[in-house]
């Protein structure tokens, strides 16, 4: 459970540095639509990696 769980904090950390970064650079005028679609991108990937903490979870609850 301790590599799914690292990568779940790192994946949430990726989660909160992404949003800050978008909230700081909507006040200037830099955002552009192809940062939008890198950060989606970015954002995904950082949500798939909680998946597999959520799944061990679920398997260690279930058995």
């Amino acid at each position: 459970m301790k590599s799914p769980t690292l990568l779940a904090i790192i994946s949430l950390g990726t989660i909160i540095l992404i949003d800050l970064v978008q909230i700081i650079m909507s006040f200037f005028d830099f955002y552009s639509m192809n940062l939008f679609r890198l950060f989606g991108i970015l954002n995904l990937i950082a949500f798939m990696g909680l998946l597999p903490f959520f799944v061990t979870l679920y398997n260690k609850q279930k058995g």
